[in-house]
């Protein structure tokens, strides 16, 4: 890594910024400029050392310049381009009139070419490379071996037929060289435009999957927002309805006739105030007077009675909308309201809600009751669910055409022992086995005034007290069975 920063020190801003291909074209560029200048300083002492002709030094001298002018333009580039066509440039014309000055066949044909065809081809590309080598292969193949023949000082060494099949074998090499690099080169673009391709297509598939992904969560809030508003309808008209039957009866025994037949007594008692001992002794209207405001008197504390008994369910009813709307709005919190709570106390409290409804049906109501201690649960949750299952277990009663009508409520453990369980059966309409599977599902009834949002709400309600709410039925006319499972510790999970 440390050689590589190096290197970037000899590249400008942008290449230093670029893509890692091109990156490393300069990079490769850098090396190879560099490896050249010291191999051209080093040449140049040895010339000296050994005393060889001035042209020697300044020929190499000449060439390491070119070589630092291509660091030099490498640092002020932004692009690989114009350092690679003058090193590519320099290289070529070095090999050329280095063997056009030594009159030596062995220097065109050398394979240092081949390291001209490679640097040009990988820096270049293979059709701006192949400008630069077809020069030098028609020198190789062509020009120098005529050159020799023709204007050469000294003899050939070889003769002319090997000279040249050894200078068209070097001219094919170096097209053979750049034809490998040009099918590298074009597997690797269409393999790089395949990988550009892919990469465009998942980053789309990724802004895709973002969009939507906003999508859900919008949608997926929205959703949430109208769950609450249908939890809080539903259940709430649930109550309402108790709440209407209760308000119908206070307001019927309100009409009462008896209060009419009071006043009319209290009546007869002004219009004979004169007098009352003789009307009450002597007149039979007044002798029955007595018995009759004792009788009213009787009934009117009875009907106090019922009616504060009413106005009592009417109070429980309208404290549990406000605890319905309450703990809708605390419904974003991570928990409800957890306490103790004694399941078979909340059962009857949700039965008193529905007991006018129930006794108007003539549905007998069972309670089997075990002994079990209070556990930590949210109290209006769990009295959401229930009403919702006595609401629905007095409809499937009510549907079935039969006198014997009974609901029965459980209270135990599970088979484990390890959970609470509490069961509303009923031998109503029962459930269809293909309906089963679909019975807790948002929007799914058989009702034909149902919504289908009673059990589904209450399905989430268990499960947000680490619950669990199942049904069984054996058939239609079989009845139902729905059970709610709740473990005894609050702290414990789902299972």
């Amino acid at each position: 890594m440390g050689f590589l920063k190096w290197l970037d020190g000899f590249l400008s801003e942008e290449l230093r910024r670029a893509p890692l291909e091109e990156l490393g074209r300069g990079r490769v560029l850098a090396g190879a400029a560099i490896t050249l200048v010291l191999v051209n300083f080093l040449t140049t002492g040895v010339i000296l050392v050994a005393g060889l002709p001035w042209s020697y030094i300044v020929g190499g001298s000449s060439t390491m310049v070119g070589y630092m002018g291509t660091l030099w333009l490498l640092r002020r580039a932004p692009s690989t381009r114009p350092p690679a066509l003058l090193l590519s440039g320099l290289m070529t014309s070095g090999v050329i009139l280095t063997a056009l000055y030594e009159n030596d066949t062995y220097l065109s044909a050398h394979a240092v070419g081949t390291m001209v065809m490679v640097l040009t081809v990988y820096l270049l590309g293979p059709r701006q490379g192949l400008i630069i080598l077809v020069p030098m292969v028609l020198f190789v193949g062509v020009g120098h071996p005529l050159w020799r023949q023709n204007f050469g000082s000294e003899p050939p060494s070889l003769s002319k037929g090997y000279e040249w099949v050894m200078h068209a074998l070097a001219a094919l090499s170096i097209l053979a060289g750049w034809a490998v690099g040009w099918l590298y080169s074009t597997a690797h673009d269409a393999t790089h435009a395949a990988l550009e391709r892919d990469i465009k297509a998942r980053k789309e598939a990724e802004a895709k999957l973002g969009e939507l992904h906003r999508t859900l969560l919008d949608v997926s809030r929205q959703a949430g927002m109208a769950e609450i508003a249908t939890g809080v309808l539903h259940n709430v008209g649930n109550t309402l309805n108790s709440l209407n039957v209760s308000a119908g009866v206070v307001t019927d025994r309100l009409r009462s006739p008896r209060l009419s037949k009071l006043v009319q007594a209290t009546r007869l008692l002004r219009e004979h105030a004169a007098d009352p001992a003789a009307f009450l002794t002597t007149d039979s209207r007044g002798m029955m007077l007595p018995e009759y405001l004792g009788a009213v008197s009787e009934e009117l504390v009875a009907e106090r009675e019922a009616l504060l008994a009413e106005m009592n369910v009417l109070g429980e009813c309208v404290e549990h909308i406000k605890a319905i709307v309450s703990m809708q709005q605390q419904h974003a919190r991570p928990g409800g309201i957890m306490e103790r709570v004694q399941v078979p106390q909340l059962i009857d409290d949700a039965l008193r809600l529905h007991a006018r409804s129930l006794d108007q049906q003539g549905i007998e109501v069972r309670c089997e009751y075990a002994e079990v201690p209070p556990i930590l649960v949210d109290r209006h949750k769990l009295l959401q669910i229930l009403l919702n299952l006595l609401s629905n277990a007095r409809h499937s009663l009510m549907e079935k055409r039969t006198p014997d009508k009974h609901l029965t409520i459980r209270v135990g453990f599970s088979a484990g022992g390890a959970r609470l369980c509490l069961e509303v059966a009923d031998n109503g309409v029962g459930i269809a086995p293909e309906n089963l599977a679909r019975l807790f599902t948002q929007g799914f009834t058989t009702k034909k005034s149902g919504h289908g949002f009673g059990l589904h709400i209450s399905a989430l309600a268990a499960e947000e007290m680490r619950g669990r709410l199942s049904a069984t039925s054996t058939g239609p006319e079989q009845g139902a069975t729905f059970t709610i499972e709740l473990p005894l510790d609050g702290a414990q999970t789902h299972q």
